[in-house]
């Protein structure tokens, strides 16, 4: 057969184009590397499969890990300084610490402030600038038991946040139901030892938790607020003897409130549906978290917020993965997914009928109006390890004073080495 010179061209434009095509559609295709919470199928690979469908070009290599071990394996990854993974789970207190070491990127220009809780752009800022995506938050309320409170003839807590018992009418309640010898409790913390929970002890009473610069704990965790109010949590142990002493295993708390041995638990809202699964005929309810007579409602929040690395090769397609996340369906999908409290308004907005509760009305209102994400430093961790261990010794009866006042000395010095 005859090739004509015109022919002869063409076929090999055509061939070129082929070979090229290939290269065309390689350099489409972008992979973002995505360490996740190792949260149930169920849960999470719906919403990367939306956000996939929505960004054919875009494709996610996800990995889910345990809690035991997620800050142990990113501490690694982002310490390779490189750009893996390019997205990042991020419990929100550890913002802080990501960002001053250079392992987030700055997000302000992609988040419209104005859309979620004041509480929920706190706790992922740092240093004045958005640095993680926040994507759910958390909430503690006060849990009780009606059967007890009706066996002891104490009138229940109310649920409308503008009229909260006080931690002194808990006490007093606490006192006519606890049984110490027969190992029956008027009050528990669900977190016994935990910052998260704790701080609002102080900070009811008007303390500051660190520094605003995030590098000084003296006078603050060891001033006259928290002297007093963790004075005041030691007592239940000590004196009143409401609370189980030594119960610092989170798992174990709700076991003993849901199997009718201790009143009242202040706990997070995610606990609901536990106690509603493993204990059908606990008869329960709910009312605000407490607060001291003296001072302000003051709720702890902060959950998973998520960041992108600011190392990551992918900067569009990150940022595309931040803004898609970020909308109003998406976060109303991982609502459904996992209940968590939001912190985008237009959840609230959107699934109203779904916060027709007593629990997500408090939860919405305190969200709103009284909570604090824990204090933002490059030393969170540091600073945590050493308040729990300061809470459990205060809890045995060591001097609240001479223990905060050792525990700030401790933390100084720990967050020192993260400036300059």
């Amino acid at each position: 057969m005859t090739i004509s010179r015109r022919n002869l061209i063409k076929s090999s434009a055509l061939g070129s184009l082929a070979l090229a095509m290939p290269n065309i559609v390689r350099a489409q295709q972008t992979t973002l590397k995505v360490v996740w919470m190792g949260w149930p199928d169920n849960q999470v690979l719906p919403l990367m499969a939306e956000f996939e469908k929505r960004n054919p070009t875009i494709k996610l290599a996800l990995e889910r890990m345990p809690f035991q071990q997620i800050f142990q394996a990113l501490e690694i990854r982002l310490n390779a300084r490189n750009g893996d993974p390019d997205i990042f789970i991020v419990d929100s207190p550890l913002t802080a610490s990501y960002a001053s070491r250079g392992h987030l990127m700055e997000l302000d220009s992609i988040i419209d402030k104005k859309r979620f809780a004041p509480s929920g752009i706190a706790a992922a800022s740092f240093d004045g600038k958005i640095y993680s995506a926040p994507f759910g938050s958390s909430m503690q309320v006060l849990y009780y038991n009606k059967d007890m409170f009706k066996a002891a003839g104490v009138t229940p807590p109310s649920a409308d946040p503008a009229s909260r018992w006080t931690w002194e009418q808990l006490v007093e309640a606490g006192k006519k139901m606890s049984k110490p010898a027969e190992n029956i409790w008027g009050f528990t913390f669900e977190q016994q030892e935990r910052p998260y929970q704790l701080l609002p002890m102080g900070q009811s009473l008007g303390g500051t938790a660190l520094s605003p610069d995030g590098f000084k704990a003296s006078s603050y965790i060891d001033g006259p607020a928290f002297v007093e109010g963790f004075t005041f949590m030691q007592k239940m142990y000590t004196e009143s003897k409401i609370s189980p002493p030594g119960q610092f295993d989170t798992a174990l708390t709700p076991e003993l409130f849901g199997a009718g041995k201790c009143a009242m638990m202040v706990a997070g809202t995610f606990v609901f549906d536990t106690l509603k699964t493993k204990f059908p005929n606990l008869d329960f309810g709910v009312a605000p978290h407490p607060y001291f007579a003296k001072g302000k409602p003051v709720t702890p929040t902060g959950a998973w917020h998520f960041g992108v690395n600011a190392r990551t090769q992918q900067k569009a397609a990150a940022s595309q993965f931040v803004t898609d996340m970020l909308s109003d369906d998406m976060n109303v999908l991982w609502y459904k997914l996992r209940p968590y409290v939001p912190t985008l308004n237009a959840v609230w907005e959107k699934e109203a009928s779904s916060f027709t509760s007593d629990l997500w009305k408090i939860a919405k209102y305190d969200v709103q109006n009284t909570a604090v994400p824990r204090p933002a430093t490059p030393g969170f961790r540091e600073y945590e390890d050493i308040v729990r261990v300061a809470l459990r010794d205060i809890q045995s009866g060591a001097n609240a004073q001479q223990i905060l006042t050792a525990a700030a000395q401790k933390i100084d010095r720990e967050i020192a080495k993260y400036k300059g």
